[in-house]
């Protein structure tokens, strides 16, 4: 085996046994990604990260729970000096809280949702090295000969950046939404707007695709709707397949990107016609997420839509009254279950000026 290859293994906490044993069964390449993503000697059982973290087992077990994995047997040594280190900072944060009453209920469903998101980021990357992966096995390439070509290359710390900075962008700007757009008073309540974008027969279209066909399709939905939503000035709150949730702070600017995506759908030769619905007030924010009657309207507007047409609330409706970038009209009232009588309004782009 070659010995700059199994150097690199062993200075990043792999064991003599280990090397030898995924160099005979054919998974060295597993082991170089393994260790270069986590490196450190499996030298601590949870009961002994416990230990030198100072926590209890009953805390760092559910701290593992909650980052999404399972239990470990209690003497099974599959923990390095950093899951110590992290286990200390999030009990010392625990032990020693800001401002805000910082207790184990409020720190481990935070935990969930960092894992959640965390797990999206893993999937997307983990996505092109399988497929480069699997690209240089069917070339003929050696399991060893790949493992040497990723330790010389693949550095973790060039990902490790861009996650860590777009992590401290997007808290920045939660925070200064936050902060600006709280209701005073009523903290972790916000005043935006809501929007809903859905794909229009997605399901009878998916039906009839092919992976890679529908792959394809939900993809360009994403990219068109993210790209969409960012420039206009929103957020992207979630992507469910054919549906897009996302907030702004304001009803024009809402108002702008559901105009823009169901233009967009239109014109794309890939993607169906879409809808949408808008509705604006406060809402309740949790966990990355947005809850409450408005988020519930804006919804229930989207399913009422026409193909390439947008509904929007009638709180939003006059908010955008003089505002000649639009074009809003109303429509017959209708009875909405869970909701009742409720007033539609159509809106549309206005007209560009002529000559």
């Amino acid at each position: 085996m070659d010995r700059l290859l199994s150097r690199f293994l062993r200075r990043r906490g792999a064991t003599n046994d280990e090397i030898e044993r995924a160099a005979r069964d054919g998974y060295l390449t597993l082991l170089v990604f393994d260790r270069s993503v986590l490196p450190g000697a499996r030298q601590y059982s949870a009961v002994e990260v416990a230990a030198r973290a100072g926590a209890d087992l009953a805390t760092v077990r559910s701290l593992w729970r909650a980052i999404g994995f399972p239990d470990v047997p209690d003497d099974l040594r599959a923990f390095t000096d950093a899951d110590v280190d992290a286990v200390r900072g999030f009990v010392e944060r625990l032990q020693a809280p800001w401002v805000y009453n910082w207790n184990l209920d409020r720190a481990l469903p935070q935990a969930r949702v960092l894992s959640s998101a965390l797990a999206r980021i893993a999937d997307a990357e983990s996505d092109d090295i399988a497929r480069s992966v699997d690209e240089a096995r069917q070339a003929g390439i050696s399991d060893e000969t790949l493992a040497k070509l990723l330790s010389e290359n693949f550095r973790f710390e060039d990902i490790s950046r861009l996650v860590d900075h777009a992590h401290r962008l997007q808290l920045r700007a939660a925070i200064w939404r936050k902060l600006a757009l709280g209701v005073p008073g009523d903290p972790g309540t916000v005043d935006v707007a809501v929007g809903f974008v859905d794909l229009v027969g997605y399901t009878a279209i998916a039906e009839g695709l092919d992976d890679r066909e529908l792959g394809i399709l939900v993809e360009r939905f994403a990219s068109i709707a993210h790209d969409t939503v960012v420039v206009a000035g929103g957020r992207i709150v979630k992507t469910i397949g054919d549906e897009v949730m996302f907030i702004a702070d304001s009803p024009a600017t809402a108002a702008d990107i559901a105009l823009r995506l169901t233009d967009a759908s239109t014109r794309d030769p890939v993607l169906p016609e879409t809808r949408a619905g808008i509705a604006a007030g406060t809402v309740l924010s949790r966990e990355g997420d947005y809850f409450g009657p408005v988020v519930n309207l804006a919804s229930r507007l989207t399913e009422l839509a026409y193909p390439g047409t947008v509904l929007v609330s009638s709180d939003v409706a006059t908010a955008l009254t003089g505002d000649d970038r639009f074009v809003v009209g109303r429509l017959l009232r209708r009875r909405v279950r869970g909701i009742g009588r409720l007033d539609l309004y159509r809106l549309a782009a206005a007209p560009a000026p002529s000559g």
